[in-house]
Order: structure tokens, then C-alpha cells, then sequence
């Protein structure tokens, strides 16, 4: 390793649980990040500072000026631009060494079915139900770890999934794929720029927990109780809801019970 890797890497070897193994395990990740909005960008930002090998990006979008505030790789010259693209430009100035791989397409089915296998962890940085849920059907299907997050208004929800894990609820477990919420425009609803920030770098944190699991047999990062987690960033409460599988889920056929921590 190069001496300005050995430093980027330094701080992560000395925590416990990661040391020189789970750092070698990062920088062999490859990770699916499906949407490069306000999830995506600060998810992307930490995960190629922190260097992991590959960053697969998926998006179809462009930025315009709404994005700006809570999308920050993204500037004024931007604005037309690809997401996938501008997000790509910005994260190999961050870290040269990452190979990114940028698909400006939105994501379906047999987009899905190419990219979540070659994957060692996705994250689900999209807005809209029926994505959502397929993605997690799609990561159920290839036994792929999966960490979805949302944010809107003040209000932000985080879940990792490991389907190698036989406790581990799936999102359909959970939030019922034929209970679809009703509609609404992309731009009804405000939300806190630092919420969907804080939301993607909790995403990218559980993300390198996955990695690190499963690329270090030492680490002491193990998985406990399965957790939703949400954050309530008006009043700064956090609230831990234990999840388990669902035996009738239409996904994984298994039980979901939750209740408060």
C-alpha cells in the first residue's frame, strides 16, 4: 500500500474490530449505491474517503437547483448534468484511487439483477415505494446485504439487512409491499438539508459494518438485535424499534414483531 494510503486508512486500523484485516476488507468492497440524491451524496462522500475498493453508483437523474442544498457534490456548474456523472468527477478528487462505475440509468428490474450480485453491500438512497421494494426483493434473491434509509421533513429512518442472517427481517417484513402510501410529487414535502446528510452518512457506517463482518473473521463489529432506527430531528430524539422476520412475508415468508427499546 502506498504511504498516503497506509494514512487514509490509519485511523480505521486502530479501532477495535478493523484493525489491518477489516481495512483490507474495505478497500476490496465494492458497493451498489442506487440514487445519487441526498442520500447518495454524503453516503458516496464517506464511503470513498474512507476507501472502499469500487463504488457502483445508480441514478437516471440531473441536478437542478433544488438540489443544491442537501446534494453536496453537486454546485451551480452542475446544474443539466448527470448526477452519476457530476457525483463521479467530484468523489475521484476526493480519492483517486477508488474505481467508480457510473449508470445514469434509473433502476428496474434487470438493472437490479446485473448489479446487486457483483455487489458485497447495496444501499437504497431512492424516494419511491415500489423501487424500494424491489430492491429488497432483488437483495433477498441474491442473499445480498442491504441498507435502506429515507428522510422527509424533520423525520429520518435507517435499517441494515443481512439475509445471511436467519433473525433478520426483510423491508417487506416490515413495511408491507401491498400497503403502498399514497402518491405524492417529489417536491410536496420539504426536508432538513442535514437530516438526509446525516441519514446517508449512517447509511455508509453500517455499510462498512457489513463489510468488515464479512471480510474479517476477528472483527468484534458483531451484529446484535436487528434494529429500525428513527430519528426525529426536530426535537433530536432518536427512537430503536426491535424487528424480526415475518413468517407470512410475500419477500422472505418469514415474521415481523416490532416493539420499543
Amino acid at each position: 500500500m502506498a504511504d498516503h494510503e497506509t494514512l487514509r486508512h490509519s485511523r480505521h486500523a486502530l479501532l477495535d474490530g478493523i484493525d489491518d484485516e477489516g481495512v483490507d476488507a474495505i478497500r476490496a468492497a465494492r458497493v451498489l449505491i442506487i440514487g445519487a440524491g441526498g442520500l447518495g451524496c454524503p453516503a458516496a462522500t464517506y464511503l470513498s474517503a474512507c476507501g472502499v475498493g469500487t463504488l457502483h453508483l445508480v441514478d437516471g437523474d440531473t441536478v437542478d437547483a433544488t438540489n443544491l442544498a442537501r446534494q453536496p457534490l453537486f454546485g451551480p456548474d452542475d446544474i443539466g448534468a448527470l448526477k452519476v456523472q457530476a457525483a463521479a468527477q467530484a468523489l475521484r478528487r476526493l480519492n483517486p484511487a477508488i474505481e467508480l462505475i457510473s449508470d445514469a440509468v434509473f433502476a428496474d428490474a434487470a438493472v437490479l439483477n446485473i448489479a446487486i450480485p457483483q455487489a458485497d453491500v447495496v444501499l437504497d438512497c431512492t424516494d419511491q415505494w415500489s423501487i424500494r421494494q424491489l430492491i429488497n426483493a432483488q437483495c433477498m434473491a441474491h442473499k445480498t446485504p442491504l441498507v435502506s434509509a429515507a428522510a422527509i421533513e424533520w423525520s429520518g429512518q435507517l435499517i441494515a439487512i443481512d439475509p445471511s442472517r436467519s433473525d433478520h427481517a426483510c423491508y417487506a417484513c416490515i413495511f408491507d409491499p401491498a400497503a403502498e402510501p399514497a402518491a405524492h410529487a417529489c417536491g410536496a414535502y420539504g426536508v432538513l438539508s442535514p437530516l438526509v446528510g446525516a441519514m446517508g452518512c449512517l447509511q455508509a457506517a453500517e455499510a462498512i459494518k457489513l463489510i468488515v463482518r464479512k471480510g474479517h473473521s476477528g472483527s468484534s463489529l458483531q451484529a446484535g438485535v436487528q434494529r429500525l432506527s428513527l430519528l426525529d430531528m426536530r426535537d433530536g430524539r432518536w427512537e430503536q424499534l426491535t424487528v424480526s422476520r415475518n413468517p407470512s412475508c410475500p419477500v422472505c415468508a418469514t415474521r415481523s414483531t416490532i416493539s420499543g427499546d
